[in-house]
This record gives structure tokens, sequence and C-alpha cells, in this order.
């Protein structure tokens, strides 16, 4: 295939990879802060023995893993993938239940 014949089919994809990059680096620095955020009120809630707010933290926690495999998995169609949806939905709903109950 020739260097010009790479460039057009490039072109016509209409697809930024420089875009792309960027929007990934700025999920996986968002995903590390929520990781953060989460941890830090997370330890608080142990420390002042308010069990019922971490079911709410988790809740959150496990749903975004949860919407965040169904973006990976819309790609990849790997079985792994698929099992944490399922996973990482289903803790979800059960934290969620457990707050709501509380």
């Amino acid at each position: 295939m020739k260097k010009e014949e790479i460039l057009e089919r490039s072109r016509n994809e209409k697809r930024d990879e420089g875009k792309e990059f960027t929007f990934d680096s700025g999920r996986k620095f968002g995903a590390v802060g929520m990781l953060i955020i989460f941890s830090i009120l997370g330890f608080y809630n142990l420390y002042h023995n308010l069990r019922e707010t971490n079911y709410a933290l988790l809740a959150m926690f496990f749903g975004y893993l949860g919407c965040e495999s169904i973006g990976i998995y819309h790609i990849t169609r790997k079985t792994k993938d698929f099992i944490n949806i399922i996973v990482a939905c289903l803790l979800s709903i059960c934290f969620m239940i457990l707050y709501l109950i509380r």
C-alpha cells in the first residue's frame, strides 16, 4: 500500500486520534481523582463510625466501574469485560439497597 493511500484512508475516517487520546487521558485522571476522594471519604466515615454513608459511596464507586466496563465491552466484546459489568452493577445495586434500607 502506498503512502498516499494510507493518508487518504486516514482522512476519510473522520477520527481525531489527538482528541481521543486527550479524552482518554482525562478519563484516567478523573478515575484516579475519584478514587482518591472516595478513599478519603471512606476512611473519614469509618473513623467516625458512619457506615451507612459508606454504602452510598460503594454504590457510586461500583456503579462507575460498571458503566466504564460497558464502554470497554462495547469495543472489546471480551467475556471478562462482560463479567465486570455484571459484577460491578450487582454490587452497586446491593450497596444502594443497603443504603436505602438503613
